[in-house]
């Protein structure tokens, strides 16, 4: 055998391929990805690779990947999950990346696809090339046909671009999210001409770099020459719009591999019968797809690894090998050094391929024999080579033994090498943006229901209103000036309120009474907050340097809001005043990692840390994390839970009493009457909703005198409303890291064909799969027909009928990938966390609560892969209207950062958001959530001697507020904007927000610029003292209130008056000094000298 160097490892020479059908038989796996590699040098030509599934795509992708950096991945769902229209975005992306790269790029290709990829209808070639759009700054070119091109090319049209694949048209500016770019541009027109392109930030919406020129690619496989409805876009539809070709078309008479031809004709098989039945259930007559007789090329390889049976095809040339697998030792080293020595005896050249450099300089703790650390071009014949490298898995062929990483070391997750360009930005949808629809609640007159903006005419101004429906259809106009008069209604989720009627008594008796009860809350909290901060507390150290070296050790960049989080935790820490602080981030959003900084920062200053979990896992996870984050830093650390020895548990006991030990991670034992320390200054509490009221009654013990950090993603509603009136300090995660992408939702009716499809995609990534199901009595028949759909599948289970010891066991395996799905009842809500598992499938989701299926939900998408959660209901069962609002809203908070906006919606399903008695929950169901938490607020500051400045419905002024649908269309963008305006305050504020509306929006008109400054006049008023404005079409008089007119000096403000307009004069009269302003010959519009003069008062 002769061995040549190649990209990442060794390649056998292989026979010489010819035209015609070739049969290969007798290579292991990663064997044969070095031989189509071989051919893909060889030849000059692409290369085509079909599988049976996703899966064993993936697999070879992941091995092939290793050897050569040209190689692509092609792959389409099941048949079934493609007509429920639950295709996954990720495969998708997947396949517009690849046929891209096959078109716009000419370098040769090896391309891997499976069953269903190969048979897909595609355009023509020639058609997907033209779809190609190029634009450039200065270029003529009519704005709405570029829009329409665009969406025909497959770009989703979104009022805001978040993410690739979308497109926004609004007044002089395109945004696009292009599928071959790594930023979002956004593209500025002055009528027919491209005055700018520019690349915007998706999270803040703003622009930051201009640029001469872009490319955009499509974002669909669906290319024809007219827009068509979502519902036609399916591409078995294709050929009804002129020519179509296949997959090897685009790749120019390919060699046509074929892994496993007797695996592909079985799913084939498997395939027409599905489309068979799928056709006589829906009375369809569709050609879906190709047939798989379809598909010859010059020169096709049959490879074959399960037999080495070709029936039916008549091969030209057959090509037997001679290979084996290595065995996988799983850390079972003397085994392994046992099987060097009888390799070596027989005189074999072993080759050890490692990827880490850390392991191969320590890799004579494992090997007991002389090793060459080398490199491919220096092999030692008839000795162990080392070398770095990194190939999936290992093989033996006559004289060679090739062993990878994977054969050596037990590998808790294995990640799939495939990398989508697919971004997604993290601006969190807020739960309080207005649909029409929605229930809202005005301050004075009630719950209503929010009908959209609507623009109404007031004498020569055009001004816009929300609408608002009350009882018996009454309609109350709010001016869009007053926006904050309103908040949405959010309740216990059953619960569908009661239209109020506009002039009622209702709802103020309704309000009164909820005032008087809030009064004495609002007394009882500040009384706790008064009591805690008498208490006298640690004050610790200032950062030193070892503190700046620990945090420079971070291998990730922190976010703003971690780095906010560890600033806020690190001040209320160096006060002297005890610390009790909830850090609310969602899940995976780095929480732990701010943690470890208050724990550091905690030993810097001698004290020790308890950090408490709910579970035993939990409670492992962490520690893990921390052995791993604190190596290099002199910290004793321990853990105590059930796992921990009877010796141990003494030891650590006297650790904490004569303080050896610096930090301590534990369950609930922690509390154990048994424990004391030395001189504990922190406490950490995880995931806060999991602990029983004993053990609170028990944590708030340790409040008294020492720092207190909880960590939550769903905070209890005590918690959250404590939060937010101020008496505990609430902190914020709400940016996730970097290529993290919200969980794919899906609610639909149960189907075996979906899970199976659902499990095999995972699979096919070296995933996990949790199946959730309530039911225990049905768990063995549940395996049994999982077991049957994949009779390969490894299934673990639990359930709430085992102990907690017998689930831990379960949980702990499954971390170590011990199995690939595990059936479990609700108990994986509890926070574990299991990166490699990014599939959830719930049967029965219409029985579980909105915040715990948030919760469950936040188990999959903890990494950088998309994850899917399907949310199963019975077959044929109509759903309530309590579980269809539920599941509705699960969807709606697919995005990002979702979980404080959870807590909120669902604040009354978790206790009601009461402090101090059962009854706020009707309260709460009364007057909505956001009211309930301001008229909190406010009875707080009241009793702190804050003065609550009462908010008039109408602005003293009146100018046109309207933006045109021109200009936005989207209401829901409009509201935006207007609120944006609302917060103008100062010139400062009024230069950014104009900066910020032009930039996102287009110019802005000299009527919106006027509307900026009408806010801005608003904003001044109480501080100027003004207390009513007379406005006709000759003057503006503009009335002081008394205590103004009595301190203003009349002489100086005339003389300012006066240099800012001529057409200024003063007057007295009822107590009351009165600025008046002529509005004849003025040069501008009068708002802007009322402003001016104010302003410099």
């Amino acid at each position: 055998m002769y061995l040549f160097r190649s990209i990442g490892g060794y390649m056998i020479k292989f026979k010489e391929i010819n035209d015609g059908l070739t049969c290969v038989t007798g290579l292991t796996s990663e064997l044969e990805s070095l031989y189509i590699n071989d051919v893909y040098n060889k030849k000059d030509s692409n290369v085509l690779v079909v599988t049976s599934s996703i899966y064993e795509a993936n697999k070879l992708y992941d091995s092939l990947i290793n050897y050569n950096k040209n190689v692509y991945l092609y792959q389409m769902d099941d048949f079934i999950a493609s007509e429920s229209a639950i295709s996954s975005p990720e495969l998708m992306i997947n396949r517009i990346e690849t046929l891209n790269s096959i078109v716009f790029d000419n370098t040769k290709k090896i391309v891997i696809t499976n069953l269903m990829g190969l048979l897909r209808f595609l355009p023509t070639l020639d058609n997907y090339k033209n779809s190609l759009i190029n634009i450039e700054k200065n270029m003529d070119i009519d704005k709405d046909e570029l829009y329409k091109k665009l969406c025909i090319n497959g770009y989703n049209t979104s009022s805001l671009v978040t993410k690739t694949g979308e497109i926004s048209n609004r007044g002089y500016i395109l945004d696009i999210f292009p599928v071959n770019e790594d930023n979002a541009i956004r593209i500025e027109f002055f009528g027919d001409t491209i005055d700018s392109i520019r690349y915007f930030d998706v999270n803040t919406q703003l622009s930051y770099k201009e640029i001469d020129k872009v490319s955009i690619y499509p974002f669909t496989e669906f290319i024809v020459d007219q827009l068509i409805d979502d519902e036609d876009r399916k591409q078995k539809f294709l050929p009804k719009y002129g020519n179509i070709s296949k997959l090897n078309d685009y790749l120019d008479s390919p060699i046509l591999v074929y892994k496993d031809y007797n695996d592909i004709k079985a799913s084939n098989a498997v395939l027409e019968s599905e489309i068979v039945s799928y056709k006589e259930n829906n009375n369809n007559c569709d050609k879906f797809m190709y047939s798989l007789g379809e598909f010859h090329e010059k020169c096709e390889i049959y490879i074959l690894s399960v037999d080495n049976m070709l029936p039916s095809i008549k091969v030209d040339d057959t090509h037997n090998y001679t290979s084996y697998t290595p065995l996988n030792y799983n850390d079972d080293f003397d085994k392994l050094n046992e099987d060097l020595k009888m390799y070596l005896n027989t005189s074999k050249t072993i080759i050890i391929c490692l990827n880490n450099e850390h392991t191969i300089n320590n890799i004579s703790k494992y090997i007991n024999y002389k090793v060459h650390k080398t490199t491919f071009d220096n092999i030692t014949t008839k000795a162990i080579n080392v070398v770095k490298s990194n190939i999936a898995s290992g093989y033996i062929y006559e004289d060679y033994v090739v062993l990878s990483e994977s054969n050596l070391f037990k590998t808790s997750e294995k990640v799939s090498n495939y990398r989508s360009k697919f971004k997604y930005g993290t601006k969190i949808s807020k739960i309080e943006s207005l649909s029409v629809g929605d229930y809202v609640v005005h301050n004075t007159h009630g719950i209503g229901r929010y009908l959209g903006i609507i623009a109404l005419k007031k004498g020569d101004l055009v001004k816009d209103y929300l609408q608002i429906q009350y009882k018996d259809d009454d309609k109350l106009y709010i001016p869009v000036e007053k926006i904050d008069l309103i908040s949405k209604y959010s309740s216990n989720e059953d619960i569908v309120p009661r239209l109020n009627k506009l002039g009622g008594t209702e709802w103020h008796k309704t309000k009164m009474r909820i005032k008087g009860r809030l009064k004495y809350i609002a007394d009882e909290l500040l009384k706790i907050a008064a009591k805690r901060k008498l208490k006298k507390g640690f004050a610790f150290a200032k950062d030193n340097e070892m503190m700046a070296l620990f945090e420079s050790e971070f291998g990730y960049e922190e976010t703003v809001d971690q780095k906010n989080a560890i600033k806020r935790i690190k001040e209320a820490m160096e006060k002297s005043t005890p610390m009790d602080m909830i850090l609310c981030g969602d899940v995976g959003y780095g929480k732990t990692e701010v943690a470890f900084r208050a724990i550091f920062k905690a030993v810097c200053s001698n004290k020790q840390v308890a950090y408490l979990c709910p579970t035993t896992i939990l409670s492992n996870q962490q520690y893990t994390s921390a052995l791993s984050r604190f190596k290099n830093f002199p910290v004793n650390m321990a853990l105590l839970n059930r796992f921990t020895t009877k010796k141990e548990v003494e030891n650590i006991i006297k650790g904490l009493k004569n303080g050896s030990i610096d930090v301590v991670f534990g369950t609930h034992r922690l509390l154990s009457d048994d424990i004391s320390y030395k001189d504990l200054g922190l406490l950490i509490v995880d995931e806060e909703q999991r602990f029983g009221v004993a053990h609170k009654e028990k944590i708030k013990k340790y409040k008294s005198n020492i720092d207190v950090l909880t960590l939550s993603a769903t905070p209890i509603p005590r918690t959250l409303q404590m939060s937010m009136v101020g008496i505990r300090d609430l902190t914020l995660i709400e940016t996730p890291p970097k290529n993290r992408y919200p969980v794919q939702t899906y609610v639909l009716e149960e189907s075996v064909h979906i899970i199976k499809d659902a499990i095999y995609k995972e699979l096919s990534r070296n995933g996990q799969v949790y199946i959730l199901c309530n039911k225990i009595e049905s768990f063995d028949e549940k395996i049994r027909e999982i077991t049957r759909l994949i009779p390969d599948i490894k299934i673990g289970y639990a359930h709430g009928k085992m102990s907690k010891n017998e689930i831990e066991d379960i949980m702990y395996k499954f971390i170590n990938n011990e199995f690939n799905v595990l059936l479990c009842t609700t108990i994986i809500e509890t926070g574990i966390d299991i990166p490699n598992a990014n599939t959830l499938i719930i049967l029965d989701a219409d029985k579980f609560g909105l915040s715990q299926l948030y919760q469950i939900r936040g188990r999959v998408g903890r990494t950088d892969r998309i994850a899917y959660a399907y949310l199963m209901y019975g077959k044929n069962k109509a759903l309530s209207e309590v579980a269809t609002k539920r599941l509705s809203a699960i969807k709606e908070f697919a995005t990002l950062g979702s979980g404080l906006s959870i807590a909120k919606r669902d604040l009354s399903i978790r206790g009601a958001g009461d402090v101090l008695g059962s009854e706020q929950s009707g309260f709460i169901d009364s007057i909505g959530i956001e009211l309930y938490l301001k008229m909190l607020n406010e009875e707080v500051n009241k009793l702190k001697g804050i003065n609550v400045e009462e908010v008039s419905e109408l602005p003293l002024i009146s100018v046109g507020t309207h933006i045109s649908d021109e200009y936005v269309s989207d209401d829901k963008l409009k509201i935006e904007i207007h609120k944006k305006i609302n917060e103008i305050n100062s010139y400062e504020s009024l230069l950014r927000v104009k900066s910020e509306i032009e930039d996102r929006f287009g110019k802005v008109s000299e009527e919106m610029l006027i509307y900026m400054y009408e806010e801005w006049f608003e904003s001044m008023k109480q501080a100027k003292g003004i207390e009513k404005v007379n406005q006709n079409n000759k003057y503006i008089e503009i009335v002081f209130d008394e205590n103004t007119t009595n301190t203003i000096k009349a002489d100086e403000l005339f003389i300012k008056a006066y240099q800012v307009s001529k057409n200024f004069k003063l007057a007295y009269s009822f107590k009351r000094l009165r600025l008046m302003l002529n509005l004849n010959n003025l040069d501008k519009h009068w708002i802007y000298y009322i402003v001016k003069l104010l302003n410099n008062m």
